[in-house]
């Protein structure tokens, strides 16, 4: 989400929404016999022949990158062989939010997430193995990056406990050892909460939403500038940036593997704990936020039971920031009835259009909760009015 926030422009699409990022399979099947011809690969040996791309899904697509699913077969030394890959393709704009506060870093989403994958993978954390990270726009209109689709069970969130004990180990990594060529440490202890108020506050001002939640937005953001110099880090360490149990897959080794590595970055512990503290709750249960406490309470106990530090002091201030940072994101959509649509169709668009007017009565709030996005909102003001 970090690295989402502050997008500067966005594609439109011919029907009025945002512009997916397309695969041509004969694009990509080119590009990459060439890279078997000129360049070892740990994908594609050099001199292998047959190259052939097949079965290209759209797996998904949002405003900053698209994934698909492809196969791909060659053959070896006599034998052929089969990968069943992801390529995940990548806008070229850049957050505002990167360039102005960390111009000595490599902005760059899909190196940033590139780097990331290989060096975790080096240190045995459970991601897929990533093969290449193409930065050039010439081979198939956007850069892009390919690695292994895993085999993934149904059950999901279910697993708290194998979910907080993960996130716990990514931050019992020693960073330094780990060589992430794009990533820096914040400038000091307090540098990294300044940070996400300033961004969170110049957000909401470049934006457009409701009244009322715009008034709950404020109230949010005062309460975090005046507590802000009480929430100083003593150990920043390796950052998901988006850790929620979508992007936490179970495969059908029984094992448990973290994806979607595009905001990584060095910060805060504390903020990946509260950011998913309420994706657990809100992926639980959707149409009722509420009833996620449990498994919530529970994800930060055995995160903390885990984590080799302490997070206790800073973690309601981060949950602030978590679920803030999440909602002013969804109200820049929910609002504008276009991008609403474009983005989700009409009846988040009805939903959203509804939002201001409908909420009192038990059954007009039970249908707005039947939408993720719009119960994410009712949920943060809640959070905002209780907690605050």
């Amino acid at each position: 989400m970090l690295g989402k926030l502050l997008n500067e422009v966005q594609e439109p699409k011919k029907d009025g929404g945002l512009r997916s990022r397309m695969l041509d399979s004969r694009s990509l099947q080119d590009y990459l016999r060439l890279k078997s011809r000129y360049k070892d690969s740990r994908l594609i040996p050099r001199g292998a022949n047959n190259v052939k791309v097949s079965n290209i899904k759209e797996l998904s697509g949002n405003v900053t990158n698209d994934v698909y699913s492809f196969s791909l077969t060659f053959t070896n030394g006599g034998l052929e062989h089969r990968f069943d890959l992801i390529l995940k393709a990548y806008t070229m704009n850049l957050g505002l939010w990167f360039k102005i506060y960390r111009p000595d870093e490599d902005v760059r989403p899909y190196v940033r997430e590139f780097q990331a994958l290989k060096c975790l993978e080096r240190a045995n954390f459970p991601v897929p193995p990533a093969y290449i990270c193409e930065c050039d726009p010439f081979f198939l209109g956007y850069p892009f990056v390919v690695m292994r689709k895993e085999k993934v069970t149904d059950e999901s969130i279910n697993r708290v406990g194998c979910f907080a004990e993960t996130l716990a180990r990514l931050h019992n990594l020693k960073v330094d050892r780990l060589e992430i060529e794009s990533l820096r440490f914040p400038k000091n202890d307090s540098a990294f909460a300044w940070e996400w108020t300033i961004c969170l506050k110049h957000f909401l001002d470049e934006t457009r939403h409701y009244r009322s939640l715009k008034r709950d937005f404020n109230r949010a953001l005062r309460w975090l500038e005046s507590n802000v110099e009480n929430n100083r880090c003593p150990q920043y360490c390796l950052l998901h940036g988006e850790y929620h149990p979508g992007h936490a897959l179970i495969t059908n080794e029984n094992g448990l593997e973290v994806i979607d590595w595009e905001g990584i970055q060095i910060g805060d512990p504390a903020f990946d704990v509260g950011y998913a503290y309420h994706m657990v709750k809100l992926m639980v249960n959707r149409k009722n936020p509420n009833s996620g406490e449990k498994a919530a309470e529970q994800f930060v106990s055995e995160y903390t039971r885990n984590f080799q530090g302490d997070i206790d002091g800073r973690l309601e201030f981060y949950k602030v920031i978590g679920i803030l940072g999440l909602s002013i994101e969804i109200s820049s959509w929910v609002s504008s009835p276009l991008v609403a649509y474009g983005l989700f169709g009409h009846e988040t668009l009805a939903r959203a259009l509804a939002f201001p007017f409908l909420r009192s009565r038990f059954l007009i709030k039970k249908w707005l909760n039947e939408d993720f996005f719009i119960s994410c909102l009712q949920y943060c003001q809640d959070f905002i009015e209780t907690t605050l």
